[in-house]
């Protein structure tokens, strides 16, 4: 490889896990603030169950929204390239995060305060449907092979670790130096409004990148691009697709059962002070910035797909055990069961799972096969987790129901996983097969 392959290399990863990082910064704060804020800020004259339901609810919204976002931005990725798209989503992201800390309360604009919430968060979904499988494949697609996907798929997957020790940071901050009225007034917006001016310095990174070479490989190669990417591809593989999206479930829902929900369920039950789940899910984040790299390593060398089904193993063990320990309110105990569940288990899950599903669609349809995917089981699974959760211990007063919620999910995820057929002979080697029912060959 030359010096100036190199560095196309390295600003492309670069730039890749700076997106990632930002989507999960701003989807992580956003959790955080419907969780602690929002039901007092937006949705005071409601009582405290339906002020949490109504603010988890748009939460749910971002993830209703990113479909969409996906639909698009997958369509003219495919048809024009990975690189132009990414500037448009960043920005994008940028503009609704920083609104939002920027939305008056309810008690100065009325019901425009939760109105203009709801149309900052569509926003933002519609902004971040397109940005995960970008930020991914810019980083996947430098090479030509199916060798080092792990790896290199698993860089940009730090930004999920990152971006929940930037958000549960930003909170802990304002949190620990700002009294109770202060966080509530104007504390709460610093993180979002921060998170716009970092925008500025990712649109920067991502000017300087080139197309990744896969794609423009592939496209030398058809000659021109497939004119519907999304409609062709559930046209000849719905199945598969529909598997594809069942893939994520179980993980999104222990993440988010872990990282948003745990937090309102210690507070309502009385059981250890909100800021030690938030210190809890930093250190088992801080300790995912060195497993994601280290599983995506370890994933090339004994399959992408083993690697997967391991880590949903270990998430099933974490999420039986999670709530039971937490029942204990001990935060050192706290703390062990998420590092645990999210820091190790959630890790071998996340590290090669955008390799692996990069390699179930071809370079033609890979951008909408994957973001399109990622984004659906993002709402059956972690954007309605918390309402779920929530639903559930308000119905049943037991954290019992949940535990066996969040083991379901893990199960439908182990099955898709074991099922859904991928392009290639084997997972550590070049891509060379088909797909069955089109004419679209890979031989990269």
């Amino acid at each position: 490889m030359t010096t100036e392959s190199r560095r196309r290399v390295r600003r492309s990863l670069l730039a890749s896990l700076f997106g990632s990082t930002l989507e999960f910064y701003d989807f992580i704060l956003f959790g955080l603030a419907a969780a602690l804020v929002f039901p007092h800020v937006f949705f005071p004259e409601s009582s405290t169950a339906v002020g949490l339901l109504s603010s988890f609810a748009t939460f749910a919204v971002g993830f209703v929204a990113r479909p969409i976002g996906a639909i698009i931005a997958g369509h003219f990725g495919d048809r024009i390239g990975r690189r132009r798209i990414l500037i448009f989503t960043l920005a994008g992201m940028g503009i609704a995060t920083g609104g939002i800390g920027l939305i008056p309360s309810y008690e100065s604009i009325g019901i425009w305060a939760p109105i203009l919430l709801v149309v900052c968060r569509i926003l933002q979904g519609l902004s971040l449907g397109g940005e995960w499988g970008g930020s991914v494949l810019m980083a996947v697609e430098q090479a030509t092979g199916t060798k080092n996907r792990g790896l290199l798929g698993s860089l940009p997957q730090l930004g999920d670790p990152l971006g929940v020790l930037l958000a549960n940071g930003a909170f802990v901050l304002v949190a620990v130096t700002l009294d109770e009225d202060a966080l509530m007034s104007w504390g709460w917006r610093v993180p979002f409004v921060l998170g716009m001016a970092i925008i500025i310095v990712g649109l920067w990174a991502r000017a300087r990148v080139t197309e990744t070479p896969e794609f423009t490989k592939r496209m030398a190669t058809v000659g021109a691009p497939v004119r519907m990417p999304l409609i062709t591809l559930l046209r000849d593989q719905p199945l598969n697709f529909s598997l594809s999206v069942g893939c994520r479930i179980g993980n999104d829902v222990a993440f988010y059962m872990v990282t948003v929900f745990a937090i309102t369920y210690v507070t309502q039950q009385g059981l250890m002070d909100k800021s030690a789940i938030l210190v809890s899910t930093m250190i088992s984040a801080a300790l995912g910035v060195v497993m994601v790299p280290v599983f995506g390593w370890i994933a090339d060398r004994i399959g992408l797909r083993k690697m997967t089904l391991i880590g949903l193993v270990g998430l099933a063990i974490g999420v039986a055990a999670y709530f039971p320990l937490l029942n204990l309110g001990q935060p050192a105990i706290a703390t062990a069961a998420a590092v645990f569940t999210c820091g190790i288990a959630g890790k071998a899950f996340w590290a090669p799972y955008a390799g692996f599903l990069s390699t179930i669609f071809p370079p033609e349809t890979r951008y909408s096969g994957m973001s399109f995917s990622f984004q659906l089981s993002g709402i059956v699974g972690g954007g309605i987790a918390p309402f779920v959760a929530a639903w559930i211990l308000n119905t049943t007063g037991s954290s019992t129901g949940i535990t066996i919620y969040a083991l379901a999910a893990i199960a439908v995820s182990v099955i898709c996983v074991a099922l859904v057929k991928t392009h290639t002979h084997s997972e550590q080697h070049d891509i060379s097969t088909v797909d069955d029912s089109s004419s679209l060959k890979e031989s990269i």
